[in-house]
């Protein structure tokens, strides 16, 4: 995987800040709605599989469809990541949405595989529901990497469920 989907999240939020607002789709809210997110995902290193990941996620609330999040994770293995970023969240009919996320964060080594540098940018897509509650529940697919920070890049990918509450 490439940064395709940090591309892909660069092109919306470009496009989001330079148009602005929510436009005749309306915003998923008029406030802004802070949230806590738990996601369990399969990573995979490579093509094979790891194990399972704990990804916790704390989505501020933002005007508009754009809101700082911050995220921790720990794999099955013990590593670690955690960082800070953005959340681009797009309404979809029937109350359903789409998200876009690019974190930069830190990546801590334990029996995990080497990704080749500590800083490691968390980008993600996923698809999901909002109940009338605002609770939320959808499936994400996200790809880490270094960005060729450093010579050695291999990226690690995760397939998981997201379940968001409203605080």
């Amino acid at each position: 995987m490439d940064g395709s989907l940090a591309l892909l999240f660069g092109i919306v939020t470009a496009a989001e800040l330079s148009f602005g607002g929510c436009g005749d789709a309306g915003c998923r809210a008029a406030e802004p709605r802070a949230r806590t997110a738990v996601q369990y995902g399969e990573v995979l290193f490579q093509g094979e599989r790891l194990g399972g990941e704990v990804y916790l996620l704390h989505e501020r609330g933002g005007r508009g469809r754009l809101e700082p999040v911050l995220g921790l994770s720990v794999t099955a293995r013990g590593d670690t990541w955690v960082g800070a970023g953005l959340q681009w969240t797009g309404a979809l009919p029937h109350d359903s949405f789409v998200q876009l996320s690019l974190i930069p964060g830190v990546y801590a080594q334990t029996d995990g595989p080497d990704l080749g540098h500590m800083i490691e940018f968390r980008s993600s897509a996923g698809v999901g529901y909002e109940f009338d509650n605002g609770a939320r529940v959808s499936l994400q697919f996200d790809h880490r990497s270094n960005s060729d920070l450093s010579n050695s890049n291999p990226g690690l990918e995760t397939f998981g469920l997201r379940v968001s509450m409203p605080l």
